[in-house]
């Protein structure tokens, strides 16, 4: 009798394997810590796919990846000048939006739209193509940059809040012995030390880059990071740090809800410094020209067009979600008895209000040598510490 149930038990499992192996796959190349793993269950549920989800740190990996074509992955979510790079270099097929009955009723907000057109004037100003890039890329997730800083340090919000980029960079004797932060990529280090001399962050020359060096020289980062930036700031381990405002707000939401804290209580550990100009992204999704199942990718994109969804995957996602009716979710919660939902309602009404006037860049694709010159300049300056 055992053996009998054991035997049964061994084809049911051996039955559900099959099955789960069986399931056709979507590869997804995305950032890290950038999506609901219950999003991707629902999917799945719902659509009967396996996703396969891998990761990559930087827009330069996922444009290496896609460019071997050593792996076929059928969804990418890189960021607005990766995406320029990608189409102008034909690595993206176009969307069929017949297959994306939801984008029509989705309304991006002025910001992504601002960002958008922000591409299709680069785009036409540097090889006189008009490009809708909404026929290769449906935006994800935008935010701004800014300045993490430790809240411990007595005196320096107010001084952030009073000198801004100066502070960061220590110009003027500001908070000289600082424990200072950089993201790892050359060009946002290059484009924060433009904006803090006044400068358009997208413009290159010989000048401009020595000035920038100058300036970033001067700082004396400490390190240069990604996602080790924000976590070393809450754990009282650097004072300031250029990155994403998205970054901060991934740790402030594991606070509020796997340590109870409320939204003040975070905020007077570490906090965030919107400067007046600064920095802002969307990223994507898009469909390489690799990719091997562009129906389900279709689909796949069309799902994270649903508000409920959008709005679900900004749960554990400290960015901003791309269109107003997720957004207006969200911000339903504001009157919420729950007190996590309400803090995270109030965090994106905060650092997500795009009613405050700032001036914004959006990144654009430099030319190659440009990018190499910034990137010579950055690894000397990191070697000459």
């Amino acid at each position: 009798m055992k053996k009998i149930v054991l035997m049964i038990l061994f084809l049911s499992l051996t039955f559900v394997l099959t099955a789960c192996n069986s399931r056709p796959r979507l590869r997804l190349l995305n950032w890290g810590e950038y999506i609901n793993d219950e999003v991707i269950e629902k999917f799945e549920q719902e659509y009967g796919y396996k996703v396969v989800v891998s990761t990559a740190d930087s827009n330069e990996l996922f444009y290496s990846k896609i460019k071997s074509k050593t792996t076929a992955f059928d969804l990418v979510i890189p960021g607005d000048y990766m995406i320029e790079k990608m189409v102008d270099e034909n690595m993206l097929i176009k969307l069929d939006h017949s297959l994306l009955p939801n984008l029509p009723a989705a309304t991006f907000m002025d910001g992504v739209n601002q960002i958008l057109e922000s591409m299709n004037q680069t785009t036409l100003a540097r090889t006189g193509q008009d490009v809708d890039y909404l026929d290769y890329a449906i935006p994800y997730f935008w935010g701004t940059f800014g300045i993490i800083y430790n809240n411990r340090i007595n005196g320096l919000e107010a001084a952030l809040n009073e000198f801004g980029w100066d502070v960061y960079f220590g110009l003027n004797n500001h908070f000289p012995n600082a424990r200072r932060g950089m993201h790892e990529v050359a060009q946002f280090a290059y484009a924060a030390a433009l904006m803090t001399l006044g400068n358009n962050p997208n413009e290159f020359s010989t000048a401009l880059l020595e000035q920038a060096r100058t300036v970033i020289q001067g700082a004396n980062f400490i390190e240069w990071g990604n996602d080790t930036l924000k976590r070393n700031i809450e754990a009282n381990n650097l004072d300031m740090a250029f990155t994403y405002t998205g970054d901060y707000l991934d740790r402030l939401y594991i606070q509020m809800e796997d340590e109870g804290k409320t939204l003040e209580e975070v905020r007077a550990i570490f906090d965030i410094y919107i400067p007046d100009t600064t920095l802002v992204f969307v990223d994507c999704v898009v469909i390489p020209n690799t990719a091997r199942n562009i129906e389900g990718a279709h689909q796949f994109i069309n799902f994270l067009l649903d508000p409920e969804i959008a709005a679900l995957n900004a749960e554990v996602v400290g960015y901003s979600v791309t269109f107003e009716e997720a957004f207006a979710i969200i911000m339903s919660y504001l009157d919420s008895d729950n007190q996590w939902r309400r803090d995270w309602a109030m965090a994106n009404s905060i650092y997500y209000n795009m009613d405050v006037e700032r001036t914004y860049y959006p990144l654009t694709t430099l030319h190659p040598n440009s990018i190499d010159s910034i990137s010579t300049m950055i690894q000397n300056v990191k070697t000459s510490r």
